[in-house]
């Protein structure tokens, strides 16, 4: 239910911050027949993470959006004390969990509690409201209310998401600010600009369906890698300043531009190198995709690393793919996608899919040739990961080669649309 916390001093008052499964039940946002549950959940945390709270405000958050406060009592002083009946609900209802904020209209105010404390937006709430309840749905305020919120008050419109780093803390970083990590991270910097382009619509379309999905993004391959500031400063050494400008802009010039098909965000998949084509989605997780359909790439092959050959013993091969192989063992490659990569491969009497073959060892791509040994097998491999989606080798040669991002996106990404 509850993965992770934060404690922040807003305003000088601390506020605890806990995150909540999008999954679990409490997702419905239907706290008021759960309050007990809820209650004894929290307290468990909390005893069991030994958390040492002096405020009074506790904020539940599903997805990126926060869905309801609890006021406590009392402070949470005592590493070993409770929290059951030092809770008062307060709860936030939302008939539909948008995470992608909208522009709130001209003639009212929206109330926004960001992370950030210098973007929170104070709501003053009737003082005649009972138990201290706030209104249903996001709180508007009528313009002769004498409480309502100063028109000259900034709002802060910026989506924001929550990366889970790989030390297990989870981030709150602005979206724009969060590509500059991916882009830096996951797209060589040198590429052409047209490129990097590419690279931060597609790294944005990413993020913004997994907010929508409710999927967590993580700083490695699971989802997306990313790279704090100082990280890739560290990475870049004397070109930091050169390279982070560049990718940048590459991001600031492409700013909200996402990709969809039929009014959706597609599945933003990338690779590396293509082996000079690249390859249908249904050859490698069994769904179907319009968008994602097999496309010349011959570009790929200028890649010095194009071809790659490996070595792997059998005792090493036997130990991956859970068989028996050796010098005796007999070994077809039998059959080839549309992406000219190998779509099965027999050993002996036992078939693997060239999806899982490759993947079981390791190898950079399932376009393999393989040539046995005395002592192991040796693998020649084309190009450089799934194949599926937009090449971000092939897409820096054509950059090179004139074209504009969205050029190429739409190559690379058949019948799809670019939105802002």
């Amino acid at each position: 239910m509850i993965y992770n916390y934060e404690i922040k001093v807003i305003n000088g008052e601390e506020k605890l911050y806990l995150y909540l499964d999008l999954n679990y039940e409490f997702a419905n946002l239907d706290f008021k027949t759960k309050k007990k549950s809820l209650e004894k959940a929290i307290n468990e945390f909390m005893i069991k993470n030994k958390i040492v709270f002096k405020g009074s405000i506790i904020s539940l958050i599903v997805g990126g959006l926060i869905v309801g406060d609890l006021i406590l009592k009392q402070p949470v002083l005592s590493k070993q004390s409770t929290m059951i009946d030092a809770i008062t609900p307060k709860i936030m209802e939302v008939d539909n969990l948008m995470r992608i904020p909208e522009l709130p209209k001209l003639e009212e105010e929206i109330e926004i509690l960001d992370l950030n404390e210098n973007n929170k937006i104070k709501n003053n709430v009737n003082k005649s409201t009972t138990n201290n309840s706030i209104n249903n749905k996001m709180v508007t305020e009528n313009k002769s209310n004498n409480n309502s919120v100063s028109k000259n008050k900034e709002i802060d419109n910026n989506i924001y998401v929550n990366v889970k780093r790989s030390n297990g803390q989870i981030e709150n970083i602005e979206l724009e600010e969060y590509l500059i990590g991916v882009v830096g991270a996951e797209m060589p910097a040198l590429f052409n600009i047209e490129a990097l382009k590419c690279q931060a619509v597609v790294s944005r379309t990413y993020a913004l369906k997994s907010l929508q999905d409710g999927k967590m993004l993580t700083d490695n391959e699971t989802t997306q890698s990313y790279k704090s500031k100082s990280e890739l400063e560290s990475m870049w050494g004397k070109n930091f300043n050169n390279y982070y400008n560049k990718v940048k802009t590459a991001v600031n010039e492409t700013k909200g531009e996402y990709l969809t098909y039929n009014g959706k965000y597609i599945e933003a998949v990338f690779h590396s190198t293509s082996n000079g084509r690249t390859e249908d989605a249904s050859n490698v997780w069994k769904n179907n995709y319009p968008y994602l359909i097999s496309v010349e790439s011959p570009y790929d092959k200028t890649n010095p690393s194009f071809q790659y050959e490996k070595e792997l013993s059998y005792p090493d091969i036997s130990k991956k793919l859970g068989i028996n192989v050796n010098k005796d063992s007999i070994i077809n490659i039998l059959g080839k996608t549309i992406g000219n990569r190998v779509s099965q491969v027999s050993i002996d009497n036992k078939i693997f899919s060239g999806v899982e073959f490759r993947n079981k060892l390791g190898l950079r791509s399932a376009d393999f040739e393989l040539a046995k040994l005395d002592t192991g097998i040796k693998f020649k491999t084309y190009g450089y990961g799934h194949g599926v989606g937009m090449s971000q080798y092939g897409a820096n040669v054509m950059a090179k080669n004139g074209y504009k991002y969205d050029e190429i996106l739409k190559y690379y990404y058949t019948g799809i649309n670019i939105k802002k």
